[in-house]
């Protein structure tokens, strides 16, 4: 396209060019301005989760991409605390832990008068949920998984619910942690198995210890 040189010619041109412009794009800032009126209505219209403070309701949780979609897992119950005007504050039931959460990412799952069994309590653990360790307590050996297990007191839960947990997972998720109970234990064999968990490309011996039944605890007990 050829600029004129002349200055009326050039503003004339430019003009020329603005409604060239605003004709191309006319077709696609008409179809914006119907797709908000179209989405103003629908929002009119649309019935906004009805949740009670109190209610248990159930939590979307994005566990992971495959083929370029988004894995959803519906995760709880949590309990409705505070309702706002665009999210709703829900506090998990094992940890307290409180949140924001948007309305479309949860779901009713029973009114305020719920019976909590052992077995939803089982149910809720066991969703991969992870809990803050407060104390590990004591290691015993166990001899049919050949790993020492330490009796782990869990953030947020009673002493009753303390778990005997293998000192290889926890050698992955609390190392640091695990080292400094381990320097505590009056066992040399316990020391020398958790070293070799927690170094890179090192193995645990299979090797009990010479007291299969004895319990390792920590010299602050």
């Amino acid at each position: 396209m050829e600029i004129p040189e002349q200055p009326e010619a050039i503003g004339k041109w430019m003009e020329q060019l603005r409604n060239s412009i605003r004709a191309l794009h006319k077709p696609m800032m008409e179809e914006r301005a119907r797709q908000t009126v179209r989405n103003k209505r629908m929002q009119k219209y649309a019935c906004r989760p009805n949740f009670d403070v109190g209610d248990y309701v159930l939590r979307s949780r994005v566990d992971q991409k495959h083929h370029d979609k988004l894995l959803v897992t519906w995760v709880g119950p949590y309990q409705v605390v505070r309702a706002d005007s665009h999210s709703f504050a829900v506090r998990h039931w094992l940890t307290g832990k409180e949140s924001d959460v948007h309305p479309s990412r949860l779901k009713y799952y029973a009114d305020s008068s719920l019976q909590v069994t052992e077995e939803l309590r089982e149910h809720i653990a066991a969703q991969g949920l992870i809990l803050p360790v407060s104390e590990l307590k004591e290691a015993r050996w166990n001899k049919e998984k050949k790993d020492y297990e330490v009796l782990v007191s869990w953030k947020g839960l009673e002493p009753i619910e303390d778990s005997w947990e293998p000192t290889a997972q926890l050698s992955k998720d609390i190392p640091v942690l695990l080292t400094q109970f381990a320097t505590t234990a009056n066992d040399r064999q316990f020391v020398q198995h958790i070293a070799a968990q927690t170094h890179t490309k090192s193995r645990p011996t299979d090797r009990p210890p010479p007291d299969a039944q004895q319990a390792v605890q920590s010299k602050h007990d």
